[in-house]
């Protein structure tokens, strides 16, 4: 899923966090299970296709998708950021 989500262009880099231990509700009871964390860093104007993609990809009925706007950050890595995703 990352590396069809950066071959989209749809982000400039993935994290891939493994065994990520998790607790949730689903169907009113409390489910526990071992998941696959994606931080996927890519821009606002991006994210509502992004997610599209991700549900069309995810096994999960509702996959876990939010976004965290970035209000500051080091001047390199946001240029890299917009470069990294420009389409050719």
């Amino acid at each position: 899923m990352a590396k069809a989500v950066l071959d989209k262009k749809l982000a400039a880099s993935v994290n891939i966090l493994p065994k990520a231990s998790s607790l949730y509700f689903w169907n009113g009871e409390i489910e526990e299970a071992t998941e696959i964390l994606l931080l996927i860093k890519t821009k606002t104007s991006k994210v509502h296709t992004l997610s599209s993609y991700i549900r069309l990809m995810h096994p999960f009925e509702i996959p876990e998708i939010f976004s965290l706007p970035i209000d500051r950050g080091d001047a390199h890595y946001l240029k890299w950021l917009e470069e990294s995703m420009k389409e050719e």
